[in-house]
C-alpha cells in the first residue's frame, strides 16, 4: 500500500495530511507545541489511532502510543539507523539528512520504505507500507522522522515541505 505523507504549513504547530494515490485523505495527523510537541494520528472522522510526543530530557527521543503499545524512537544522528526502536523489534535504517528510510523486522524483511517525492500537491514523503496490520505504528514512526528535523533539530536543513 503506498500512501503520501505532506506536511501543512501552519504556524501554531504541526500537521500532517496523509492521502492515497487518488489523493483522497487517509489520516490527518494534528500537533500542538507547548512546552513540548504533541501531536495525534487521526481518521477522516476525527478517531484518534496513535498519539506521539516529542520529550527532551538528557536527550531528544519520541514517545508513540500506539495500538494499546509504548514505543521509544531514539534518533542516532551519526549510526546507521535512523532511530533506535525500544518497545519493538524492528529496526528503522537511513539518513535523516536525505529523507530516505527503511522500517524491517528482525528477519531484514522490509516492513515500510520512506523517501521524498513530488506529487501534484506538492513534495511529499512515499510511504510503501508492506505489512497492513502494523501501518498505523509505520505511519507513526514516519511522522517522528519529518517532525524531528522541524523542531529537534531546527538548524538541520528540511527534507520535505
Amino acid at each position: 500500500m503506498k500512501l503520501y505523507m505532506k506536511r501543512n504549513n501552519i504556524e501554531s504547530g504541526i500537521d500532517f495530511t496523509i492521502y492515497n494515490h487518488l489523493e483522497k485523505i487517509v489520516f490527518n495527523v494534528r500537533g500542538t507545541v507547548d512546552s513540548s510537541l504533541k501531536m495525534k494520528l487521526e481518521g477522516r472522522s476525527g478517531e484518534v489511532f496513535s498519539s506521539i510526543r516529542l520529550n527532551s530530557f538528557m536527550f531528544t527521543y519520541f514517545s508513540v502510543r500506539c495500538a494499546r503499545r509504548m514505543y521509544i524512537l531514539v534518533p542516532c544522528i551519526r549510526e546507521r539507523f535512523a532511530f533506535a526502536i525500544y518497545g519493538s523489534t524492528y529496526r528503522f535504517a537511513g539518513n535523516l539528512a536525505s529523507g530516505e528510510f527503511t522500517m524491517e523486522n528482525t528477519d531484514g524483511e522490509v516492513l515500510m520504505t520512506i523517501k521524498k517525492v513530488r506529487t501534484s500537491s506538492g513534495e511529499a514523503f512515499e510511504l510503501d507500507i508492506k505489512e497492513d496490520e502494523k501501518k498505523l505504528f509505520l505511519i507513526s514512526a514516519a511522522v517522528c522522522a519529518a517532525s524531528y528535523q522541524v523542531f529537534a533539530e531546527p538548524e538541520t536543513p528540511q527534507v520535505c515541505c
